[in-house]
């Protein structure tokens, strides 16, 4: 059975390979367990398998790094081997489980995160812009250790700037695996904003329960 996990920046920061923890099930006759280990989150394939009671429906209550609750369902067979998968990791951070056996009312959970990360940057770090103008700053986002997968950009303090509008070209990016993607935050002035310099805008970016933010701060001189 195919299905995905829904996806959608302090720079650099590697997550930590994925963790499996299969606790002990309330009372015994299912397991469970996430395969291959160390999924890199976009790239690869996994499943969680595990055994419950012959023909059984196994249902899956998980709960993605961006605390959104889903809920799956499977089968066992008559030797009550059952999958859940194959899926991608389609999300930074931890996923929590909770497998139940609806026939017996077992249940074990298992958690686990995929690898990979991202990085953003900026270029130029500063504009120059008159009053009325539109000016652009490119926020490049970068696959790191390989991860693949969506983030929603977004920009801090823009309302320190009086009169001022902004938005992005691109509402959110998807990063391909070892590659990079940009877009552009446009900030537009106004007659009414005051001359002077603004140097408190922060770009970040976020996938799952996962933000990163560019280094340092982008800075905007009105005249």
């Amino acid at each position: 059975m195919d299905r995905f996990r829904t996806f959608f920046l302090v720079l650099g920061l590697m997550l930590p390979p994925a963790v499996l923890v299969n606790q002990a099930a309330k009372s015994a006759g299912i397991v469970a367990t996430l395969s291959p280990a160390n999924p890199i989150v976009g790239v690869t394939t996994v499943s969680i398998t595990g055994t419950a009671s012959a023909g059984a429906t196994v249902t899956d209550t998980s709960t993605f790094p961006d605390g959104t609750g889903h809920l799956f369902f499977m089968k066992a067979d008559n030797n009550g081997k059952y999958v859940d998968g194959p899926f991608m990791l389609r999300q930074l951070g931890t996923f929590h489980d909770v497998l139940q056996d609806r026939a017996t009312g077992a249940s074990t959970t298992i958690s686990y995160a995929g690898v990979g990360d991202f990085s953003v940057s900026v270029d130029p770090a500063s504009r120059q812009a008159a009053k009325g103008e539109t000016v652009s700053f490119s926020v490049m986002f970068t696959s790191v250790a390989a991860f693949e997968g969506g983030v929603v950009p977004t920009a801090l303090h823009l309302s320190d700037i009086p009169g001022a509008t902004a938005w992005w070209s691109e509402p959110s990016v998807f990063v391909p695996s070892r590659l990079s993607v940009s877009a552009k935050l446009m900030v537009r002035t106004s007659a009414d904003t005051p001359t002077g310099t603004y140097e408190n805008i922060i770009v970040q970016g976020s996938n799952g329960s996962v933000t990163h933010a560019a280094p340092g701060k982008l800075g905007l001189k009105v005249n």
